[in-house]
């Protein structure tokens, strides 16, 4: 039982993440600095790219294979540097992504 409740934990903590970030964007350009207030083109091309976004979730499962979360440091620059973004950027891809067509990666 306990083993599938942690399997359960990071598609959650994932969801809450996403939905905040939804959130601020709902919000409105008040909460966000002016340099944040319109979603980035690197989430535009995944919205409009589902290839990419499997691709990505093709890297994930990569990183997850060689012991690494996605979103530890180690994860979050590979991502990064694939796809030329800052790291913060990098969680905020990888956050969408795995929220929408991976969620079983950790």
């Amino acid at each position: 039982m306990e083993n599938k409740l942690r399997k359960l934990r990071p598609p959650l903590r994932l969801g809450l993440v996403v939905l905040g970030v939804m959130a601020a964007f709902a919000a409105g350009p008040g909460l966000l600095r002016s340099s944040q207030a319109g979603p980035s083109d690197f989430l535009k091309a995944v919205k409009s790219n589902p290839g990419m976004a499997k691709a990505l979730c093709r890297q994930f499962n990569a990183i997850n294979a060689d012991g690494h979360s996605v979103y530890s440091s180690t994860g979050l620059e590979q991502v990064a540097s694939s796809q030329g973004i800052s790291t913060g950027d990098a969680e905020i891809l990888a956050t969408y992504v795995v929220g929408l067509y991976c969620p079983s990666v950790i």
